[in-house]
């Protein structure tokens, strides 16, 4: 018999004792697989339960669900484009899909890994927020004295969409705007709000309408008496709204006291989500900056009055600089996403 080398004799003994004492260990040692628990199969594993899909803004979906009894992970894929945010082999029961268009349908498909084997998949569906959306589609300036209304011609909408018209008005007497309606408008518009300070002959306004699909309609803002000064009008169309829902809500600031800048009323809990309109109008300055992070839809102009717009609300009153003024007048609006 070949003698055996001492080295290799105690080497023996020490995984002998190893596999007596720790066989768990020892397996580990002899083997890759992992452990098996008893009574699951590739058959009986179970698919994640509960799981939805839930869109947080344009560009953000959340994902749940909740685990099943036994398994060692997830796969995880997104139709269309390409998961992001969101691991592909996910270890906890939520996650964030980021990175996705606003307004699109997705799908994610969703397993529980046991070892090798896969259960039967589950699925989510979601349609990401839309980016809210405005278009100046009608303006004018009507300086004629003494009239009972003022119009905007050239007013082109889409049959249903929603529009918001923005009226600042002055008159040689008290000032009061009894309705807004049109060919471009379909019925009579809807006050969102207004104000005008006591004896100033100055009034700002805003109301909300429906598009009639008709090219090159009108707008027409009548008042309360025959005392036209000058009346300027902006017609505003959105899109990406809430079209059963859309204004969540407005703040009216006006006055008669001169200042350097005026700020907006603020627009308490506004979602990140929505959009929102400026409207800043004043008495004796050409001079308006554009807030930070707005985009003009009508530029300050000799009529003294400018429109921003803004696909993410903000909370805080919106601040523009001034010259000197006798009356300035602001609203801002906050309109709910699709």
């Amino acid at each position: 018999m070949r003698p055996v080398h001492r080295k290799v004799f105690w080497a023996g003994i020490v995984v002998g004792l190893v596999i007596a004492l720790v066989p768990s260990a020892a397996l580990a040692v002899f083997s890759a697989a992992p452990a098996v628990t008893a009574g699951v199969t590739a058959a009986t594993i179970s698919a994640p339960g509960g799981f939805t899909a839930t869109a947080a803004s344009t560009t953000t979906v959340n994902l749940s669900w909740t685990a099943p009894p036994a398994l060692t992970g997830y796969t995880l894929s997104q139709s269309a484009g390409t998961l992001a945010g969101c691991s592909a082999t996910p270890s906890g029961t939520s996650c964030t899909a980021t990175g996705l268009t606003s307004h699109t349908a997705y799908t994610w498909t969703l397993k529980a890994a046991y070892n090798n084997w896969l259960s039967s998949s589950v699925q989510a569906s979601a349609t990401t927020m839309s980016t809210v959306g405005f278009t100046l589609v009608g303006k004018a300036t009507d300086g004629t004295g003494g009239t009972s209304s003022s119009t905007a011609t050239g007013v082109t909408t889409i049959s249903g969409a929603g529009l918001l018209v923005l009226v600042f008005r002055q008159g040689s007497s008290d000032v009061g705007i009894t309705s807004v309606s049109g060919s471009a408008i379909s019925g009579t518009a809807t006050a969102i709000t207004s104000q005008a300070p006591t004896n100033s002959n100055f009034e700002v306004a805003a109301y909300y309408a429906t598009g009639t699909g008709k090219s090159n309609g009108t707008a027409t803002v009548s008042f309360s008496a025959s005392n036209n000064v000058s009346t300027s009008i902006d017609v505003v169309q959105l899109s990406g709204d809430n079209t059963a829902s859309p204004i969540v809500q407005s703040a009216v600031s006006a006055s008669s006291s001169s200042g350097a800048t005026v700020t907006g009323g603020a627009l308490s809990g506004a979602s990140a989500s929505d959009g929102e309109l400026f409207f800043a109008v004043l008495t004796t300055t050409t001079s308006m900056s554009t807030p930070t992070g707005y985009t003009v839809l009508d530029v300050p102009a000799s009529t003294v009055h400018g429109v921003w717009d803004s696909s993410s609300a903000s909370a805080a009153g919106i601040t523009t600089s001034l010259g000197g003024s006798s009356y300035w007048g602001t609203i801002e609006i906050e309109i709910s996403h699709g």
